[in-house]
């Protein structure tokens, strides 16, 4: 905003002037409309005005702008300049146009670091690791140097891929690059190794840093919460609070995330007044954790207590607010927080969307879906994701409308992934459609041939059938596969600790007192006239 200022009171903007309002432009629309401005005055339009509208339309993935503007370069020149292509990369790799970023990354004559970075950044981002990790080795090979803007990149395609391997060989060169002093890299490689279920990794990278500043607790707390080992990122948050406080709002969010995993609504509250006295409570990571915790804790009571103290731009807290009352069945609150968002200046995004249709599939409210999600451009410029897909597909399937459900995936403009089609598989185990279930089942296999899951309901449906010889042959497949089921948990806190339970589970160290309270318990409910007849307590 005060660049705005600044150039209203310009009485003679030049380009350099309008270069920078460009940049601080509130979408690729008016980015446009300003550019156009500039172009049909006649001024000697720069390399850095192209950067700018490019980043812009890349901002919100606008590609058809984005490829306009590429003719443009094309017919002035600019795609000769090395900073205006790299801005092109970026722009298509946003997009998600992989083989456009590519073709511009081999057009360019002189190539930089920057242009690698680009690349590399693009396919790590967009899930290409492979490619991501070919593209390092190649820039080695050209004898240019990776810079930690590579190393980052690099780590996180390999985050994604789940290689240990890699992981190690990524952080071998790390060590040699002389990388190791460089409290980003370090991070990365804590969070790396965790997200490659090399937790014990993560935590020697963190215990062999000489300065332990901020970002590694963040990266080792981000690493455990990522496992699953919430109970002990906050044993860790503990230790660090009460050795040297080296936190930042950052390290609030993390812990409180831990919370209502677990939901911990003890740990959550005094962690909520600790952000309070350190005075992060303000911060919009925050202030959304916060309530995305009391949120998961089960006390919406709360949730709204600290949403009415949010900085009421803060769109993150918006979504937690309107999540966390979609997930307790609270539509009519969810509408109305939706319906308010633009009189307070919120515009709402991708995750708002995914609020509002999940409360919807909550409610069964098809009507309502299939109008968010037709206009959901329309009104706020969010292209529908998978994501959004999936919850009309889940609605669909929970109210019986299982072709419907179908439908809806056969014209989705985007490919479906595993996911959907297990949604699919799960409805048509529930309501009994063996037709669409073997459908739904083989493209879930397709996709993920080791997903336990697919035959696992394959098989229930077609047990409910009475297909007895199908059911057979499933099982035998699966032994097969050497594939298993995995069992079922659940856990429970007692005098603050955690405790976890598995299905047949003998491994707790008080198994024996359990198993003798739940017999004395299941004794006592048999004798109880109600619950007589219940044939679970036979078969116990």
């Amino acid at each position: 905003m005060d660049a705005i200022k600044v150039f209203d009171e310009i009485a003679e903007p030049d380009v350099v002037s309008w270069t920078e309002r460009i940049g601080a432009s509130s979408g690729w629309v008016e980015a446009l409309e300003l550019f156009k401005v500039v172009f049909c005055n006649d001024f000697e339009i720069n390399e850095y005005t192209m950067i700018n509208v490019l980043s812009a339309v890349a901002s919100e993935r606008m590609l058809k702008p984005g490829k306009q503007i590429q003719a443009f370069c094309h017919k002035v020149g600019f795609l000769e300049v090395v900073s205006v292509a790299n801005a092109l990369i970026s722009m298509y790799m946003k997009c998600g146009q992989i083989y456009d970023a590519r073709r511009v990354f081999d057009d360019i004559n002189c190539r930089d670091s920057v242009s690698w970075n680009s690349l590399i950044a693009g396919y790590s981002e967009n899930g290409f690791t492979s490619q991501a990790l070919e593209m390092f080795y190649h820039m080695r090979d050209c004898s240019l140097q990776p810079d930690n803007y590579t190393l980052a990149s690099v780590l996180d395609a390999v985050s994604n891929s789940k290689s240990m391997k890699q992981a190690m060989q990524i952080h071998s060169h790390v060590i040699k690059s002389g990388f190791m002093l460089d409290e980003s890299i370090v991070s990365c490689l804590i969070i790396t190794y965790g997200k490659c279920d090399g937790i014990n990794e993560s935590k020697r990278v963190f215990s062999e840093t000489d300065m332990k500043i901020v970002v590694h607790v963040n990266a080792l707390a981000t690493a455990l919460v990522y496992v699953g080992s919430h109970t002990y990122a906050l044993e860790f948050f503990r230790t660090i609070w009460a050795s040297d406080p080296q936190v930042d709002s950052s390290t609030f969010s993390i812990v409180l995330k831990a919370c209502g995993a677990i939901t911990d609504l003890e740990w959550g509250r005094a962690i909520h007044s600790l952000d309070v006295k350190t005075g992060f409570e303000q911060d919009s990571f925050v202030e959304s954790a916060v309530i995305d915790m009391y949120c998961k804790c089960g006390s919406i009571e709360d949730a709204e207590k600290a949403f009415r103290n949010i900085s009421a731009e803060n769109l993150a807290a918006w979504n937690a607010m309107m999540m966390g009352y979609a997930q307790h069945g609270c539509h009519q609150d969810v509408s109305n927080l939706f319906n308010n968002m633009s009189k307070f200046g919120v515009k709402a995004d991708e995750i708002t969307y995914l609020a509002v249709l999940t409360s919807c599939c909550h409610a069964g409210l098809v009507r309502e879906a299939h109008s968010y999600i037709d206009h959901m451009f329309e009104l706020d410029g969010v292209i529908p994701q998978l994501e959004h897909y999936a919850c009309v597909v889940d609605l669909l399937g929970r109210v019986g409308l299982l072709e419907d459900a179908k439908k809806t995936i056969d014209q989705m403009p985007i490919p479906p992934d595993a996911h959907i089609w297990q949604i699919l598989l799960s409805a048509c185990n529930i309501r009994g459609n063996i037709d669409l279930g073997r459908v739904a089942a083989s493209k879930l296999i397709d996709l993920q041939p080791d997903n336990e899951s697919a035959y696992v309901l394959l098989s229930n449906l077609y047990a409910s059938a009475g297909m007895w010889n199908a059911v057979g042959k499933l099982r035998k497949e699966l032994k097969d596969k050497f594939i298993r089921k995995e069992p079922g948990s659940s856990w429970i806190q007692v005098a603050g600790s955690t405790h976890y339970f598995y299905a047949d589970d003998t491994l707790h160290s008080q198994s024996k007192e359990i198993y003798k309270e739940l017999i004395r318990l299941y004794k006592h409910m048999q004798a109880l006239p109600i619950l007589k007849n219940c044939s679970f307590l036979n078969d116990f």
